[in-house]
């Protein structure tokens, strides 16, 4: 393995260190101590009371919106469904366990139909319809935010962001990611922590916003890797080399509009 690539990687995303002999469940105990910290910290120091955070009935969603509770911060939880929301009943479960200062759903169906309809004489991509409800639902969440003087907080974790499984201004285009350094499986450790209702926590990841269920086994291996990967531990050279590709195609995602002066995109 590259090991100077893997630790390269691992600095940029931000991984916090595991301290020697350090548990899982200590570890996701020290992340949360540390991120409830910094949340209250650059809230205060912006002039903001709390943040809005899509609820969409997952792990990753679920922890954010709680890591904002315990920080003693305003909170508000949006429901943004499109079509049949299969999992609505997950959504309502993390409502009670969360308990939001402010819960509204608001149907995203019509709206995002409407933009596909605009640009129908375009050609149809898998992603289309996956980036346009992302990119919609990151709109209501800033007028939102507007409305409440409150900043939006994004629920990225740290396979996503090095993988590029975000939509460009749509889940990536958040004031805070919470839980951007934390690997998926430091998530579902803080979820158990927070007391998630099961159907949350033993609920399979997919990459949420296009894919049919077909790609849920490739994807849950893919998240375990590159856990792996990030954490230092030795993979396969087929992930090695299928994390660094993804991760080396995805940097224009992990920064703001380039200009002429940047330098990131140079090889």
């Amino acid at each position: 393995m590259d090991r100077y690539k893997q630790q390269k990687i691992s600095s940029e995303i931000r991984i916090p260190l595991f301290k020697n002999e350090e548990s899982d469940h200590d570890y996701a105990c020290r992340f949360i101590d540390e991120t409830t910290d910094f949340l209250k910290k650059y809230a205060l120091q912006v002039g903001k009371k709390g943040f809005v955070c899509n609820l969409s009935g997952g792990v990753d969603s679920f922890v954010t919106s709680m890591l904002i509770k315990k920080a003693g911060l305003f909170l508000i939880n949006l429901s943004l469904p499109f079509s049949d929301k299969k999992d609505m009943g997950d959504v309502l479960l993390a409502k009670e366990v969360v308990k939001p200062d402010v819960f509204k759903v608001y149907d995203i169906t019509k709206t995002v139909d409407d933009c596909l309809e605009l640009l129908k004489e375009l050609p149809d991509s898998k992603v289309s319809i996956g980036n346009t409800k992302a990119r919609v639902r990151m709109t209501i969440l800033y007028r939102v935010a507007e409305v409440y003087d409150i900043l939006v907080a994004g629920s990225i974790n740290a396979a996503e962001l090095t993988l590029g499984m975000v939509t460009k201004y749509g889940d990536s285009a958040a004031d805070v990611h919470p839980i951007a350094g934390a690997t998926k499986r430091i998530v579902y450790e803080m979820a158990k922590i927070f007391e998630a209702p099961s159907s949350i926590i033993d609920k399979v990841s997919t990459a949420g916003l296009w894919d049919n269920g077909s790609n849920q086994e490739d994807v849950t291996e893919l998240n375990h890797q590159v856990c792996l990967y990030l954490r230092g531990k030795s993979i396969s050279e087929e992930y090695e080399n299928r994390v660094v590709k993804l991760y080396e195609n995805s940097r224009h995602k992990r920064h703001l509009s380039v200009r002429k002066q940047d330098a990131w995109w140079k090889k």
